[in-house]
């Protein structure tokens, strides 16, 4: 039987992977947009990839 792992390594094992997979969720949906899309969604599009990017760098710092 695995005891999953807890505390703080775990916790921040945890965030670095959500920061991770945000940040991919992020570009592939700004990649997926057409000429088509709105301005409105493509502007959506760049502050969900901005902020992905800072949350991504947070971990990265708080890590060092």
């Amino acid at each position: 039987m695995t005891t999953p792992a807890t505390g703080p390594a775990a916790t921040g094992t945890r965030t670095d992977e959500a920061a991770r997979r945000e940040l991919f969720a992020a570009r592939a949906e700004l990649a997926s947009l057409g000429a088509t899309a709105s301005p409105s969604r493509l502007e959506r599009a760049l502050e969900r990839l901005e902020a992905a990017q800072q949350a991504s760098r947070r971990t990265l710092a708080q890590a060092a």
